[in-house]
């Protein structure tokens, strides 16, 4: 490198060190800039979830005050289809449980003959 190639390099030096600390100072305004934004978001959205759940309790208990038919036609439908289900589940032990039996008297039959 020539002594002009050097004296240049050295001057543009600070300049571009000058734009590099202004790009530092600017990536960490923008970083605590987002660092605010996200804080405030957090907070708006932790305020809406509170008043949604707010909401919603309000509408179950009015729900409940009104005396809602549709509401108690669906509570019995409910317990229809629990009961149904309970009752099949009771068949299908009761028909394994027959099965079981069944095989176990026709080995201990087969046992017998012989």
């Amino acid at each position: 490198m020539s002594a002009t190639q050097i004296s240049e390099l050295q001057a543009t030096e600070p300049e571009y060190l000058n734009k590099i600390a202004r790009v530092i100072a600017r990536n960490a305004d923008l970083q605590q800039e987002l660092q605010n934004l996200m804080a405030t978001w957090e907070a708006e959205r932790s305020q809406l979830r509170t008043r949604i759940v707010q909401l919603e309790h309000s509408l179950v208990e009015i729900i409940e005050r009104s005396g809602n038919p549709l509401r108690n036609t669906q509570s019995s439908e409910e317990k229809l289809r629990l009961i149904e289900e309970a009752k099949q589940e009771w068949t299908a032990q009761w028909k394994a449980e027959r099965d079981r039996l069944k095989d176990e008297v026709t080995r201990l039959r087969r046992l017998s003959v012989r």
